[in-house]
């Protein structure tokens, strides 16, 4: 149910990609929303974008809203969000002091409205998660979220209870439940470092487990992916930036979670939709769906960002 990751290759390019594995009735694409683009948020209310936005979503059935599940705005920040089950406390109610949100309207929230980390986390405390249906979603979702700039820096917010907060995520991953600070402490028991940390030693011992040819966790439950994608994306020397895109694609393979068609209107199957990639550096998207495989390149460019207004939806082959 979705793993992520951040990394900087040689040439200092940023990149965050992850897998998208949550079952839906239609099918996630890629597409641009312009700035000063209104929208309506699970509460019925409307906000407006300042900030152009491409990432990865999908037009629910009857909501006017596109969902979005990950993107990058015009100032170089992406959001994603993933599952976290059995771990998140929304708000009950609505709050008049604040502003009020359902989980599905964070992404554009964080990225239609500000220009830097340091805003949204200044902001986090005057935001009300509600949990509260979405549009046509059967249900309220938990989700946590993964964040990145065009510095390498990766927080992750986790809504358990009490005023939102951010923590710095040093070893880029993201995976499900369990919340973060498991998810490292368990690494390094894998790995046979010693405290609940992500240091030096754990990017030591994962260097070495692959050199030793040491094999991997398998597994589709979300500590397992945790582990893997850890291992590789710190065992690996860095990057060039011509196997940047190939090597990342691969790894995201490693843990896609397989597609059942006999389980396809299955509400438990979980699989791999799409991965998608993208270069915060040079603000290019890339998304590869389960159907064709085609990889999609799209730059979020400056015409689109000055000039676009209307929203653009591409193709989910």
């Amino acid at each position: 149910m979705c793993t992520s990751l951040t990394y900087t290759n040689l040439d200092h390019q940023h990149f965050f990609a992850r897998t998208m594995d949550f079952p839906t009735t239609t099918p996630w694409r890629p597409i641009f929303l312009p700035r000063h683009y209104a929208w309506q948020t699970g509460l019925a209310t409307q906000r407006t974008t300042q900030l152009a936005i491409l990432g990865g979503g999908r037009l629910p059935a009857h909501f006017s809203t596109p969902l979005m599940a990950d993107g990058l705005n015009e100032s170089g920040i992406t959001c994603a969000e993933l599952y976290l089950p059995h771990a998140v406390h929304y708000a009950a109610q609505i709050r008049p002091d604040q502003v009020n949100l359902t989980p599905q309207d964070f992404i554009l929230w964080a990225l239609g409205e500000h220009t830097t980390l340091a805003a949204i986390v200044a902001d986090l405390p005057h935001v009300n998660l509600v949990g509260q249906n979405w549009g046509d979603a059967p249900y309220v979702y938990p989700f946590h979220w993964v964040l990145s700039d065009q510095s390498g820096q990766t927080l992750v917010i986790e809504p358990t209870g009490g005023p939102l907060t951010a923590q710095v995520n040093p070893s880029g991953i993201l995976t499900n439940t369990p919340i973060l600070a498991t998810h490292l402490s368990r690494l390094n028991q894998t790995l046979h470092v010693a405290g609940t940390t992500f240091n030096a030693q754990t990017q030591a011992a994962a260097k070495n487990w692959l050199v030793t040819n040491h094999p991997l966790p398998t597994g589709s439950i979300p500590t397992e992916r945790f582990v893997q994608m850890a291992i590789r994306r710190w065992g690996t020397p860095t990057l060039s930036a011509a196997a940047t895109v190939p090597t990342i694609l691969t790894w995201l393979t490693a843990v896609s979670l397989p597609y059942d068609p006999a389980r396809r209107n299955q509400v438990s199957h979980n699989y791999t939709h799409y991965q998608g990639l993208i270069n915060l550096t040079t603000q290019t998207y890339y998304f590869r769906p389960r159907t064709t495989q085609r990889l999609q390149t799209i730059a979020l460019t400056s015409t689109m960002i000055a000039h676009w207004t209307q929203p653009k939806v591409y193709s989910a082959d």
